[in-house]
């Protein structure tokens, strides 16, 4: 019998998944799906996996408070249930050598067009954000001693904002002069590649995958789910 959790989103589900995040009372801070989405790649790329208990609090509250819950039980029981089955996704992704296809919600200009070139890079600022989170908080990814891994690390890194990246920024600068990006789907490719050549010595999946290129980006849901 299938397991239920091996059961990818829907598009309704992922507009559902960010509304049930945003309904979670303050004066916690959820995470929003694309956060998360870096959040969940990460820990599926430490050699040592904590376990759902310890990490799903953290998506609900920026300080993990365990009380962050949505007041219908059976909301935080759905909610539960498709965090849990985008991580699986993800994995499966992973672990099939499959092109990472994050979830994004593409920049959008004063009319609500979508941004072009390299100003719609910023659309993958919360990915690397989550990821970062998630790689400071557990060691195994941040503490690697690989070349590999960490020159894969960069490729992802490099997405953090200015005020996050800290001593990374002047590699983060470097990287923009030496190895510009030039629009969202080729910076999608090359976030892909660096999450398999991270499995690649994490997790040993082979790096021999013929596809490369991950589908086009697209927004699952609104731009942003605001706070309720």
């Amino acid at each position: 019998m299938a397991n239920p959790f091996d059961k990818p989103l829907t598009d309704d589900e992922f507009v559902e998944i960010g509304e049930l995040l945003a309904s979670i009372p303050e004066p916690f801070e959820p995470m929003e799906p694309d956060r998360m989405d870096g959040f969940l790649t990460a820990l599926l790329l430490l050699p040592e996996e904590p376990s759902p208990q310890a990490w799903m609090p953290w998506i609900f509250d920026a300080e993990g408070r365990p009380e962050a819950k949505l007041a219908d039980e059976r909301d935080q029981d759905r909610l539960e249930e498709l965090v849990y089955r985008r991580y699986r996704s993800i994995d499966r992704t992973i672990c099939q050598r499959r092109p990472l296809d994050p979830i994004l919600y593409e920049i959008e200009d004063e009319r609500g067009h979508p941004v072009r070139g390299w100003e719609g890079i910023a659309a993958v600022e919360p990915f690397a954000v989550g990821f970062w989170e998630a790689a400071d908080r557990w060691p195994g990814l941040l503490d690697h001693e690989d070349p590999l891994v960490q020159s894969a690390l960069l490729g992802i890194l490099r997405h953090l904002p200015d005020d996050l990246a800290g001593d990374l920024l002047d590699v983060k600068r470097d990287l923009e002069l030496e190895s510009p990006l030039e629009n969202l789907n080729q910076t999608v490719e090359d976030i892909a590649v660096s999450v398999a050549e991270i499995a690649s010595v994490t997790r040993g999946i082979s790096l021999d995958a013929p596809e490369r290129t991950p589908k086009k980006p697209v927004r699952k849901g609104p731009a942003r789910h605001g706070r309720r």
